[in-house]
């Protein structure tokens, strides 16, 4: 089976996803909660640039093994992302990248999986993953400070403030499992005889959506549950991340069921099934 077409480059997709997920992370420079929102909201990108790396890895077989390749490229991810948010964000993506490629080479070279490109493939799935999960993590806190306390490494407080929010509530099981979902499930919900890249692309649009908003109900639980010192603006801000998340989520919804009514071959109400004794 050969890679399946394509209507947007990859390529394209990973510039604009490295560029999203690095400046929504950084971009708590400006020590403003604002920037915990933006952070959020440029996960989506990301998500989408990760969900077509599964498209392309998964185009290769009959589609089962979608759901183990989100959550080996989120494993790789988080563990890359804890790594960078304690020390530097850039130094987490590069572990990722470095994780994409052992695993790839690893897999291709003991021709465990025949799939051409493999280590690009997972190298993209875990990069994207280390950055979703770092905007996600930085819109669960509010903001993440990037700048070295010392030579290279980020304030301390930083982690303090993501163990708090994401340890000691628990809200890192779901952000890990909404990471993995975000970018297994697009292809795993549109693949098929008639699956096409722009289709797919709009379930990864409902999916970040989806993560969106699961961040801002982490940030509004956390603030409640801790109470941590914020400015006023933290449970506004915290509101307008579910808010955001949303209506990316239902507007990808509705651009999604108008595309799949006008290519499907029909589209019937088959009506309420009926009750059945038993």
């Amino acid at each position: 089976m050969s890679e399946k077409k394509v209507t947007i480059d990859p390529n394209k997709l990973m510039v604009v996803g490295i560029v999203c997920g690095l400046v929504g992370v950084y971009l708590g420079v400006i020590r403003s909660e604002v920037a915990g929102l933006i952070s959020g909201v440029l996960a989506v990108p990301v998500v989408i640039w990760g969900a077509d790396a599964v498209r392309r890895i998964a185009s290769y077989g009959l589609g089962t093994g979608v759901p183990s390749i989100g959550n080996l490229s989120s494993g790789m991810g988080v563990l890359a992302a804890l790594v960078g948010l304690a020390y530097q964000p850039i130094l987490g993506v590069v572990l990722a990248a470095l994780a994409g490629v052992i695993y790839g080479v690893f897999v291709a070279k003991f021709k465990i999986l025949e799939i051409p490109r493999l280590p690009r493939y997972t190298t993209e799935l875990a990069m994207a993953a280390c950055l979703i999960i770092m905007c996600l993590t930085s819109s669960v806190i509010g903001y993440y400070n990037p700048m070295p306390e010392s030579g290279f490494i980020a304030p301390a407080e930083n982690f303090e403030n993501i163990f708090q929010a994401l340890f000691a509530t628990g809200f890192i099981a779901a952000i890990f499992w909404m990471t993995s979902v975000s970018i297994l499930h697009p292809f795993n919900a549109g693949l098929g005889v008639g699956e096409r890249q722009g289709r797919t692309l709009q379930i990864g649009i409902v999916t970040g959506g989806m993560a969106l908003t699961l961040a801002g109900i982490a940030r509004v639980g956390y603030l409640v549950m801790f109470s941590p010192e914020t400015s006023p603006m933290a449970f506004p801000l915290g509101y307008a991340t579910i808010a955001a998340g949303a209506i990316v989520w239902i507007v990808g919804i509705v651009v999604l069921v108008r595309t799949a009514s006008r290519e499907a071959a029909a589209a019937l109400w088959t009506g309420i099934p009926p009750k059945t004794k038993k």
